[in-house]
């Protein structure tokens, strides 16, 4: 791989969680040498050496964003308290699903989140989706810079990804550029799972229109130019979307499957993620996992009714779509009804980005992003300041 952590061959899974938050670093919500230091102090065989370490890295920089807080240095404050919660998700990722552990750090991730937010550019809304007798917490953030309803980007969660931790992978590109953007405990990830109990669905429309239907509420949304985008495990579920709920402008669907092929997946799971797999999509056993019909997560038959148009990204060094990533990418484009459609495999071998959605560089996805909404009308916002975007 490219840009893949090296240290650990042995150890691919751990190997590519420090690539993800190695990703973070040039965007700010990570620091390199706080994350070396940490990866020297792991034994890559050891979960408790893990989980140990990224506590402690965390907790430090906590502290240094307390102490600068307390001077009334928001901004160093700010920025401790992004990269401290993000450690914090480093250290939850290897912790069992029964261990009390777990739902303490995911409460610590949202409050470290809370703690930066309040000095972010935008600050979030907090806010609650219904879903079946439970809340499911969420970030709305509305850049007041634009006056008139926009459009919107509903972000979802993937497999291993936290809410906190979406946001930072491309919340801020888009706020930025002056997009609404909506991020929320969907079923399947954090407390929502974990507190909750509510695992994920393969007719994933059942809780995502949800929050199609919280988003079409607000006055700052324009109902017609409301954007999906989903990767990795939500690259399927952006697409399963997008193919039932026709109030959709535009859907992106990075490093997600057609089929989940639990049997070949399983082959390169080591028993720990094996065990996170099953956990949220509510599966009791490795052959309930298999073989219940409940897990049959298929786009064959849907892909077909997307009408919106259609983004599908590809790194073309992807290996955690398994099998034939390349094959399962491109079925998701050819078979998609829309004929507004493009497909984009990332292959720049000097700049990256050709992991799993692009968790090498994360820059890459903004950029494929933001031009291809460009593209189909969905653009960006004049910047702050100007009143119209100059075309070339």
């Amino acid at each position: 791989m490219t840009i893949e952590f090296g240290h650990w061959p042995e150890n691919p899974v751990r190997s590519f969680q420090v690539t993800k938050i190695l990703g973070l670093a040039s965007l700010g919500f990570a620091d390199v040498t706080e994350i070396f230091e940490a990866c020297k102090r792991i034994d890559p065989e050891s979960d408790d050496s893990w989980i140990r370490e990224w506590l402690a890295t965390s907790r430090a920089v906590e502290k240094h964003g307390r102490d600068a807080e307390a001077t009334g240095n928001w901004l160093s404050a700010r920025n401790a308290y992004c990269r401290a919660c993000n450690y914090n998700r480093v250290a939850e990722f290897l912790i069992e699903a029964q261990d009390t552990r777990k739902i303490d750090l995911l409460k610590k991730t949202s409050e470290l989140f809370d703690a930066a937010s309040c000095y972010f550019d935008v600050v979030p809304e907090k806010v609650q989706i219904d879903y079946e007798g439970v809340k499911l917490e969420g970030y709305f953030f509305a850049p007041p810079w634009v006056q008139e309803p926009r459009a919107t980007v509903l972000s979802l969660n993937g497999g291993d990804c936290q809410t906190t931790e979406n946001y930072f992978n491309i919340g801020p590109a888009l706020i930025q550029s002056g997009y609404n953007f909506f991020v929320y405990d969907q079923p399947g990830t954090g407390l929502s799972l974990y507190e909750k109990g509510k695992p994920r669905r393969a007719d994933a429309e059942h809780f995502h229109s949800k929050a199609v239907d919280f988003l079409a509420s607000r006055p700052e949304v324009d109902a017609s130019k409301i954007i999906v985008f989903g990767e990795s495990f939500s690259g399927y579920d952006s697409l399963r979307l997008a193919s039932q709920d026709p109030r959709l402008a535009a859907v992106i669907s990075n490093g997600g499957p057609h089929k989940f092929n639990w049997g070949e997946m399983l082959k390169w799971m080591p028993p720990s993620y094996a065990a996170h797999a099953m956990h949220i999509l509510g599966a009791e056993s490795l052959d309930d996992f298999a073989n219940d019909p409940r897990f049959n997560y298929n786009l064959d038959g849907f892909v077909e009714k997307i009408e919106c148009p259609l983004l599908v990204m590809h790194g073309v060094e992807e290996v955690m779509v398994q099998p034939n990533p390349l094959h399962q990418a491109l079925t998701n484009y050819q078979q998609a009804g829309t004929s507004n459609k493009s497909f984009v495999a990332i292959e720049d071998r000097r700049l990256g980005g050709l992991e799993h959605c692009q968790v090498d560089n994360r820059n890459v996805t903004h950029e494929v992003v933001l031009n291809w909404l460009c593209s189909i009308g969905l653009g960006p916002a004049a910047p702050r300041g100007m009143t119209e975007i100059v075309q070339p």
